[in-house]
């Protein structure tokens, strides 16, 4: 059962956005590669299980290219901190187990535009995911899917430019709503764990800013061996913008984010408890901060 005690830890995590990037206004609704490590196709047993996870993020706003961008010229260095609920009450809903997830992330955000630097700390949006289910299909093979709903209810912060309304480097959340369902296959044989989590995030406009980013759609890849107490494993994340934001309903140019990120991880089992770390590396982004991550989970079943 140890391999589920943190299962969907850092689903709310969210990256280093800036607010100044010329693509997904402020920060993707979810962190590329927040769901790495984790058999998300699969539920754990019945019983409520908390998990908390602590990232350190770092990196440079990227352009269409793929290269640093030099106006503006922007890196951040972040600490985002998120507490992740699961409800597992044992029930069946078409023939799959049921859960119910809440999870609520925090962020102290520390940007540098041209050697300027400014610091902001808030609440990122909270993530309510009222469905999830997981199907068991026999040998060790999961399929689960669901949907979170991400409420506008962070801190942000805005400048007028004149013309309208902007967010700054302040900013720590998004003012509008997504709608986030997912499908994850997860296969378990031995003491190997092998994950795919495909996710979209289906973004509202920003009514205070008329801004609307683009859906986004993630692929979480983890491969995991159990070794004693030990898990080890080789993680990654591809990220997608499927179509341009758009700004009073007009499509801005250049603005579709892609990442493409590969690392590794090491858990422990404690019996009570586990302990995670996780570090993914940035390989290659576009209009974005190119952000890798530094992971450290703990996670435990309450009852």
């Amino acid at each position: 059962m140890s391999r589920f005690i943190w299962a969907a830890a850092g689903v709310a995590a969210v990256i280093a956005g800036s607010g100044i990037a010329q693509a997904a206004e402020g920060i993707s609704p979810l962190q590329p590669g927040a769901t790495t490590g984790n058999p998300a196709g699969a539920l754990p047993p019945p019983g409520l299980y908390f998990s908390w996870d602590t990232a350190y993020e770092f990196g440079k706003l990227k352009d269409d290219s793929g290269s640093d961008q030099t106006s503006p010229k922007l890196k951040a260095s972040n600490v985002s901190t998120v507490g992740v609920l699961l409800w597992v009450p044992g029930w069946k809903l078409f023939g799959a187990d049921y859960g119910a997830m809440l999870a609520q992330p925090l962020k102290y955000a520390h940007t540098t535009v041209f050697d300027e630097a400014t610091g902001a700390s808030g609440m990122v949006n909270t993530s309510i995911s009222p469905l999830n289910l997981s199907w068991n299909l026999g040998n060790g093979l999961f399929v689960g899917t669901g949907v979170a709903v991400i409420v506008p209810d962070a801190t942000t912060d805005y400048t007028w430019t004149g013309t309208r309304w902007r967010t700054t480097t302040k900013n720590i959340g998004n003012n509008y709503w997504t709608v986030e369902p997912n499908l994850a296959v997860t296969y378990m044989t031995g003491d190997w764990t092998l994950t795919l989590n495909n996710i979209l995030d289906i973004n509202s406009e920003n009514t205070r800013t008329n801004y609307r980013t683009g859906n986004i759609y993630y692929l979480d890849a983890t491969v995991a061996r159990r070794i004693g107490k030990y898990t080890l494993g080789v993680i990654g994340n591809y990220t997608q913008q499927l179509e341009d934001d758009e700004i009073f309903g007009v499509a801005q140019p250049d603005t579709k984010i892609q990442h493409l990120k590969a690392g590794v991880m090491v858990g422990y089992d404690f019996g009570a408890f586990t302990v995670t770390a996780r570090y993914l590396q940035a390989l290659h982004t576009r209009n974005d901060v190119g952000v890798s991550f530094a992971h450290l989970t703990v996670g435990w079943k309450l009852y």
